[in-house]
């Protein structure tokens, strides 16, 4: 049985695709595009017609892969900013016409724990350990023992979101960090979880991978060089003050691998890294390309 799977968030739509092999997974490709479907809706409640034509655009081109590796199903899942939208009733009926695809709407639990099993996939990572995903509209933390998921918490805080509230100018102003970093203490006050410091904690999702490549060096995005690599606080830190001093032209000068769809949102993503770990007590992090994709693959074809 051969999978895609589509991942539609606030800011990238994902698509994997795997198949069974043996008693595990085989995955065949792994395709990033940016649609920022999640556009005002933190300020309107809705997902605009010009959002959604950038995500028809990006599920058009992602079902050329489809059909190039012959998949026998298409599961598609959304998460914060069709949760949050008022019309997402309308959006799945229209992409469902205009595409074929339907679209399950997860709740953050479900995001969460998904989540979870996908980012830790093939890591071989043991005893306790904490997973962070910092999405374009939400940001989910869980803790688990090794492949078993235990608790997840899903705050609606996350890089667009951040960025669309208190970021109007470039570089950012003093004052603008500033509502910013208590806008989020706000928002992760929720998040109760007790992860040891003893515990592994794993990062997923679009800003630990950038902050990976910019830390590395990276001319290119390279996901195998990405995908298990150490962040530890202060060089987090480092690259904060760096991004909130410099402009975004200027950041992609400097640091080629970073997309420059995200660039703009990379500050606040940045920051909610920097505000989780320092709320579980965290001086590093592992890297992780995968996320929920991966989770729902597992889901999927393996029924675990």
């Amino acid at each position: 049985m051969r999978t895609a799977v589509f991942d539609i968030g606030t800011n990238t739509v994902l698509l994997l695709i795997a198949e069974q092999q043996g008693g595990g997974l085989r995955f065949l490709a792994d395709h990033h595009a940016i649609a920022r479907l999640g556009e005002g809706v933190d300020r309107t409640g809705r997902i605009s017609e010009a959002a959604y034509e950038r995500f028809l655009a990006v599920l058009r081109e992602h079902q050329k892969a489809i059909a190039e590796f012959g998949c026998d199903r298409v599961v598609a899942v959304a998460t914060s900013a069709m949760r949050d939208a008022t019309n997402r009733d309308e959006i799945i009926r229209r992409t469902k016409q205009d595409t074929g695809i339907e679209i399950e709407i997860l709740s953050g639990a479900d995001e969460a724990r998904w989540t979870y099993r996908g980012a830790i996939a093939g890591m071989k990572l043991t005893g306790k350990i904490g997973v962070v995903d910092i999405g374009g509209g939400s940001t989910e933390v869980s803790i688990g023992t090794g492949e078993v998921f235990e608790e997840g918490k899903s705050v609606n805080i996350g890089a667009v979101r951040v960025t669309e509230r208190c970021f109007a100018t470039n570089p950012i102003t003093k004052e603008a960090r500033e509502t910013a970093t208590m806008v989020v203490r706000e928002s992760l006050r929720s998040i109760t979880l007790d992860l040891p410091r003893s515990a592994a904690l794993v990062a997923v999702a679009g800003t630990p991978t950038t902050l990976s490549a910019m830390h590395q060096g990276l001319k290119i995005f390279d996901a195998n060089t990405v995908h298990g690599d150490i962040l530890y606080r202060d060089e987090i830190e480092q690259m904060l003050e760096l991004l909130f001093r410099i402009d975004t032209k200027i950041l992609l000068i400097q640091f080629p691998a970073v997309n420059k769809a995200r660039a703009d949102i990379l500050p606040a993503g940045t920051l909610i890294l920097a505000e989780v770990m320092d709320l579980l007590g965290a001086e590093e992090v592992t890297v992780s390309t995968q996320g929920l994709r991966y989770g729902i693959a597992l889901r999927e074809l393996l029924s675990t």
